[in-house]
Protein backbone atom coordinates (compact mmCIF):
# COMPACT_ATOMS: atom_id res chain seq x y z
CA UNK A 1 0.00 0.00 0.00
CA UNK A 2 1.05 3.65 -0.70
CA UNK A 3 -0.27 6.74 0.74
CA UNK A 4 -1.19 9.36 -1.81
CA UNK A 5 -3.21 11.78 0.75
CA UNK A 6 -3.44 11.86 4.42
CA UNK A 7 -4.89 14.27 7.24
CA UNK A 8 -5.97 14.35 10.92
CA UNK A 9 -9.05 13.00 9.93
CA UNK A 10 -8.34 10.17 7.24
CA UNK A 11 -6.10 9.78 4.46
CA UNK A 12 -6.56 8.25 0.65
CA UNK A 13 -4.21 5.07 -0.67
CA UNK A 14 -3.46 3.38 -3.15
CA UNK A 15 -3.32 -0.88 -3.00
CA UNK A 16 -3.18 -4.09 -5.19
CA UNK A 17 -6.09 -5.88 -3.62
CA UNK A 18 -9.88 -5.86 -2.83
CA UNK A 19 -11.06 -3.71 -0.32
CA UNK A 20 -14.97 -3.01 0.08
CA UNK A 21 -16.56 0.08 0.98
CA UNK A 22 -17.76 -0.11 4.60
CA UNK A 23 -14.63 -2.37 5.93
CA UNK A 24 -12.56 -1.86 8.80
CA UNK A 25 -8.98 -1.48 8.65
CA UNK A 26 -5.55 -1.44 11.01
CA UNK A 27 -3.11 1.23 9.81
CA UNK A 28 0.38 1.57 10.85
CA UNK A 29 1.97 4.60 9.40
CA UNK A 30 5.54 4.89 9.35
CA UNK A 31 7.27 8.55 9.45
CA UNK A 32 10.76 9.37 9.83
CA UNK A 33 10.54 9.11 13.22
CA UNK A 34 7.16 7.80 14.88
CA UNK A 35 4.72 4.58 14.17
CA UNK A 36 1.30 5.95 14.15
CA UNK A 37 -1.11 2.97 15.17
CA UNK A 38 -5.34 3.41 14.03
CA UNK A 39 -8.07 2.07 12.70
CA UNK A 40 -10.35 3.29 9.89
CA UNK A 41 -13.70 2.54 8.05
CA UNK A 42 -13.41 2.75 3.99
CA UNK A 43 -15.95 5.57 2.84
CA UNK A 44 -15.18 4.94 -1.21
CA UNK A 45 -13.26 3.22 -3.64
CA UNK A 46 -11.86 4.16 -7.40
CA UNK A 47 -10.30 1.41 -9.93
CA UNK A 48 -7.42 3.13 -11.53
CA UNK A 49 -4.60 1.35 -13.98
CA UNK A 50 -5.32 -1.68 -11.96
CA UNK A 51 -4.90 -0.58 -8.59
CA UNK A 52 -7.53 0.44 -6.16
CA UNK A 53 -7.49 3.95 -4.87
CA UNK A 54 -9.00 3.81 -1.03
CA UNK A 55 -10.79 6.80 0.71
CA UNK A 56 -10.16 5.92 4.56
CA UNK A 57 -11.61 7.46 7.49
CA UNK A 58 -10.25 7.13 11.19
CA UNK A 59 -12.46 5.88 13.08
CA UNK A 60 -9.76 5.09 16.28
CA UNK A 61 -6.55 6.97 17.03
CA UNK A 62 -5.39 7.03 20.20
CA UNK A 63 -4.63 10.79 21.74
CA UNK A 64 -0.37 9.76 22.16
CA UNK A 65 -1.27 8.56 17.99
CA UNK A 66 -3.06 11.77 16.93
CA UNK A 67 -0.56 14.21 18.96
CA UNK A 68 2.46 12.49 16.57
CA UNK A 69 0.10 12.36 13.21
CA UNK A 70 -1.03 16.36 13.87
CA UNK A 71 3.21 17.10 14.36
CA UNK A 72 4.10 14.90 11.34
CA UNK A 73 1.53 16.75 9.48
CA UNK A 74 2.68 19.77 10.52
CA UNK A 75 6.53 19.15 9.68
CA UNK A 76 5.09 18.31 6.01
CA UNK A 77 2.85 21.88 6.09
CA UNK A 78 6.19 23.94 6.78
CA UNK A 79 7.70 23.61 3.70
CA UNK A 80 4.14 24.38 1.71
CA UNK A 81 4.82 27.88 0.16
CA UNK A 82 7.72 28.59 0.62
CA UNK A 83 9.08 28.88 -2.93
CA UNK A 84 5.74 31.23 -3.22
CA UNK A 85 7.19 33.30 -0.52
CA UNK A 86 10.79 33.93 -1.70
CA UNK A 87 9.60 34.61 -4.95
CA UNK A 88 7.17 37.20 -3.92
CA UNK A 89 9.85 38.93 -1.21
CA UNK A 90 12.72 39.05 -3.60
CA UNK A 91 10.15 40.91 -6.22
CA UNK A 92 9.50 43.07 -3.30
CA UNK A 93 12.99 43.46 -3.05
CA UNK A 94 13.67 44.14 -6.46
CA UNK A 95 11.16 47.02 -7.12
CA UNK A 96 12.01 48.52 -4.08
CA UNK A 97 15.71 49.21 -5.34
CA UNK A 98 14.27 50.05 -8.42
CA UNK A 99 12.02 52.58 -7.02
CA UNK A 100 15.29 53.97 -4.93
CA UNK A 101 17.37 53.64 -8.19
CA UNK A 102 14.62 56.15 -9.62
CA UNK A 103 14.54 58.68 -7.04
CA UNK A 104 18.65 58.86 -6.95
CA UNK A 105 18.88 58.93 -10.55
CA UNK A 106 16.16 62.09 -10.55
CA UNK A 107 17.04 64.04 -7.42
CA UNK A 108 20.83 63.16 -7.38
CA UNK A 109 22.23 63.37 -10.96
CA UNK A 110 20.42 66.48 -12.53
Amino acid sequence: MRTLDISRGGLKLEANFDLGVGEPMDLAILTDNARIQCKGIILAIEEFNHKVRVRLCFSRISDGDFKKLSNYLHTLSRGKGTPFKQWLIGGILFLLAYIAYLIIRTYLFR
